[in-house]
């Protein structure tokens, strides 16, 4: 579950009238079930939940905690030392833990409704959570680190915005203490990778769902309306119906774009394979066996495409776990995906090495 659909969900339950409480984890030592960022909305009589903080009893106990704040509009820091003895729960593993609670009513619908826009879009920014406990909660979002939307009228000097900048480029959620404003938390906003996906068979549905859900974009391009479509790809930003010769003049590539290439055929692979080393996309993969791939990048080297370009390619496609099944492969594509994401390329990259100089067998 990503923060996006905590924030539309968030959404969701304050336009039916229902005051809502954002759990979050602000800062960690040690070993915790929870990492910093997870969150959880509590809301209702049932204190029915959303999102999670870690688990365990100490998310139960989080719960209940929110649960008593509410209906009120208050923020409170929780924290939890989870060192101790093996007899109790909390203790075993071992680290220190803390929340922020944070309780809005429907006036805060627009701001909920704003960030979920934001990050759906794509845009570059920052989420900061001014932690005042027992005051009403106080959320500033800064859209692509200019324009302000807060829910107090909060105007952060020049300075200040600085100082966050320099904290949002390092892309982790950490909680900061501010000349001027005190404690916050805060939750960069950047651009969600888009997936571009070459083909739209049985695969690529599954390739879609997983990508989406682990809050990468996602494009699907396909020759054929039958296939590419928005009922077959729900899940899909977007869906582009063109001949593979031309699909890369209607979309934009960069160096935070993964191409995933599983067409209709090897020489549907070949002709998109060709554009995508000619982009600077973070991650291109293509499916096939050892003996296509290496047959298909002899040609390309023999059209001139360097051999520096082509060991920028992942095949065959996607991390080992003996995958059979189409969602089975996908899950191995997606986990490359999300592997190259957060740890980047590794030497156990899935490159080919080839001597161009000896003729395939």
């Amino acid at each position: 579950m990503n923060d996006l659909e905590i924030y539309k969900k968030a959404a969701m339950v304050l336009r039916t009238g229902e005051n809502i409480a954002l759990a979050t984890v602000i800062s960690t030592t040690g070993s915790t079930p929870g990492k910093v960022g997870y969150k959880m909305l509590v809301w209702g009589k049932n204190a029915e939940t959303f999102g999670t903080v870690g688990g365990g009893s100490v998310e139960a106990e989080i719960i209940d905690k929110a649960k008593n704040i509410l209906p009120k509009t208050q923020n409170k820091v929780y924290r939890f030392n989870l060192d101790g003895i093996e007899e109790n729960e909390k203790a075993i593993c071992g680290g220190k833990i803390e929340f922020l609670i944070e309780t809005f009513d429907k006036k805060s619908l627009p701001l909920f409704k704003e960030i979920s826009t934001v990050i759906q879009s794509g845009d570059n920014g920052a989420l900061i959570s001014i932690i005042s406990p027992n005051k009403r909660p106080e959320k500033i979002l800064l859209k692509n680190m200019g324009q302000i939307d807060t829910t107090a009228g909060i105007n952060l000097p020049p300075e200040t915005i600085k100082s966050i900048k320099k904290i949002v480029d390092k892309e982790q959620p950490a909680k900061e203490i501010l000349k001027n404003v005190g404690e916050i938390f805060i939750e960069p906003i950047y651009e969600q990778p888009m997936v571009f996906i070459f083909g739209a068979g049985h695969l690529s549905y599954y390739i879609s769902k997983y990508a989406k859900s682990l809050n990468f974009r996602v494009t699907v391009c396909d020759d054929r309306a039958e296939f590419a479509n928005k009922n077959r790809f729900p899940d899909a930003d977007s869906i582009i119906v063109e001949s593979f010769e031309s699909v890369f003049d209607k979309i934009s590539i960069n160096n935070n774009s993964y191409i995933v290439i599983v067409t209709k055929g090897h020489k549907w692979d070949e002709t998109v394979l060709e554009k995508a080393v000619r982009t600077n996309a973070k991650y291109i993969g293509m499916i096939g066996s050892k003996r296509k791939t290496l047959t298909i990048l002899k040609k390309l080297s023999e059209r001139g495409i360097s051999e520096e370009a082509l060991k920028r390619i992942y095949s065959p496609i996607g991390i080992s776990i003996g995958a059979v099944t189409p969602e089975e492969i996908a899950l191995s594509i997606v986990s490359e995906l999300v592997k190259i994401r957060r740890l980047g390329k590794s030497p156990e990259a899935n490159h080919m090495t080839i001597d161009f100089s000896k003729r395939l067998e």
